[in-house]
């Protein structure tokens, strides 16, 4: 029956209530892009699959086994790929990039920060790695560029940048990755300005707070949109693809309302 409603009483005779959703998901065979996919679920049932603990990846991963299925199924993640520099430059150059193939590849979608190597290519890395790095003081027409040689994270880096030169280095062309490549040979790596936001989000609008993240690669290249399948095989575990792939997919529909003290 729909709309199950469970009321506890207070000691005190008043009545005091928390609210669950209960999602009911639904396996559809039929291989569409994911904005297709979107479509069909809001036609038919509420939206593209939305998860939020692990008993609910559970339930997914049952009903798609149920019907037969194993394999990658779009849920209703997708994320915004969004490069932005440290001190907000957009102008011309500023969608200048030199990525070390296969990055950006956004291991286990955690990778949000850029660091350069010695050789001036450039991974994508989670943010919280210890690694020295380059500020620029001045103006971007007329800067210089600092190495620090003090490994910090890249947002404790960002701070001391700012705090001691104007900020992190921005790299807006060939000229700009020299001078940085030649100041940073002594070491592997360095941080530089650019990183991006998570910007991860569910079809329905729900709050991203449960993960359950493949351990692996999310290839990125230059795509501005991704978006997020369970791969059953690696038991629901989430990765991100073009959106533009078919694949079989999960909605969900509203399956009742718990009430609880």
């Amino acid at each position: 029956m729909e709309g199950i409603f469970i009321g506890v009483l207070c000691l005190s005779g008043c009545l005091t209530f928390s609210t669950c959703l209960l999602h009911q998901y639904h396996f559809v065979s039929d291989a569409k892009t994911w904005t297709e996919a979107q479509s069909y679920c809001r036609e038919t049932y509420t939206d593209l699959a939305t998860i939020e603990n692990t008993e609910e990846m559970k339930k997914l991963n049952d009903t798609s086994s149920a019907a037969g299925n194993s394999s990658e199924v779009w849920i209703g993640l997708y994320s915004h790929i969004v490069w932005k520099w440290s001190d907000g430059f957009n102008q011309s150059g500023a969608e200048y990039r030199n990525w070390e193939s296969p990055d950006p590849n956004n291991h286990e979608a955690n990778e949000l920060c850029v660091a350069m190597d010695k050789n001036g290519k450039w991974i994508d890395e989670d943010c919280n790695e210890q690694r020295p790095f380059v500020c620029y003081n001045g103006t971007l027409e007329d800067s210089d560029f600092e190495l620090v040689n003090t490994s910090k994270n890249w947002t404790e880096a960002q701070r001391h940048c700012r705090e001691h030169y104007t900020d992190l280095v921005t790299v807006r062309n060939d000229a700009d990755r020299d001078k940085i490549k030649n100041l940073i040979k002594p070491f592997p790596w360095a941080w530089i300005g650019l990183y991006r936001d998570p910007q991860i989000y569910w079809s329905d609008g729900s709050n991203y707070s449960f993960s359950f993240w493949h351990k692996g690669y999310n290839k990125l290249g230059s795509m501005k949109v991704v978006c997020g399948v369970a791969d059953l095989k690696k038991g629901g575990n989430w990765s991100l693809f073009s959106c533009e792939e078919t694949k079989p997919f999960v909605c969900y529909s509203m399956r009742g309302w718990c009430f609880l003290e």
